[in-house]
């Protein structure tokens, strides 16, 4: 089976910005695991927030992560004032399962093996649950050709150290669009990238 865990950064506001979908695909998940429960018996912290921790301790887990070569990071990034169909912002739920749809596309085309998808549950606020799971499903088995069984779940990530190693990942991919500081970035093993909308994406807003 296929793991993947996905977390997001950013807003689906229409106003300026941008918003991350960042993907990890995982070999070995008790290595991610024990990665986040050893940091967190380290500092105290019952959970690994990106957003909570020093450039060091960031440095700190993305050298362990990197450490091996057992895992993949995809995101899609969008230029949110770029996205020209302004009707995909009158609902979270429809922005957030399209852009989704493009990083998620590629792993059920070349992917022979079962899939399943692990989100962290504050997601759920701008991603219906089964909204996702239908759009995604429908996507899969109409237009994908994927024959394989497929789940999508979401966690808190307090009980999912996994997504809490997403967190990190997105938020090292906002760190070199937002603020243009790419040194954690580039030390990720990144198997895709998409900047959407292409031709239109702006790295400098």
């Amino acid at each position: 089976m296929l793991k993947i865990y996905i977390d997001e950064s950013g807003d689906l506001g229409l106003n300026e910005g941008y918003f991350i979908i960042a993907m990890i695909l995982v070999q070995n998940t008790n290595r991610m695991k024990n990665i986040v429960k050893n940091f967190c018996a380290e500092t105290g912290k019952e959970e690994l927030h990106a957003f909570e921790l020093t450039f060091n301790q960031k440095q700190k887990l993305i050298n362990k992560v990197v450490k091996q070569d057992d895992y993949e990071v995809s995101y899609i990034v969008a230029d949110k004032m770029m996205i020209s169909n302004k009707s995909l912002f009158k609902d979270n739920n429809i922005l957030f399962n399209y852009l989704f749809s493009f990083l998620v596309k590629d792993v059920f085309e070349s992917n022979t093996d079962d899939v399943h998808i692990c989100l962290d549950n504050r997601i759920q606020k701008v991603a219906s649950n089964n909204s996702l799971k239908d759009y995604i499903k429908t996507k899969a088995r109409g237009e994908w050709g994927f024959e394989k069984e497929m789940d999508i779940c979401y966690f808190d990530s307090k009980k999912c150290k996994a997504v809490q190693i997403a967190d990190l990942v997105a938020s090292c991919i906002r760190k070199k669009y937002v603020y243009k500081k790419d040194g954690l970035y580039n030390q990720l093993n990144i198997k895709k990238s998409i900047r959407f909308p292409r031709g239109l994406f702006r790295l400098d807003i």
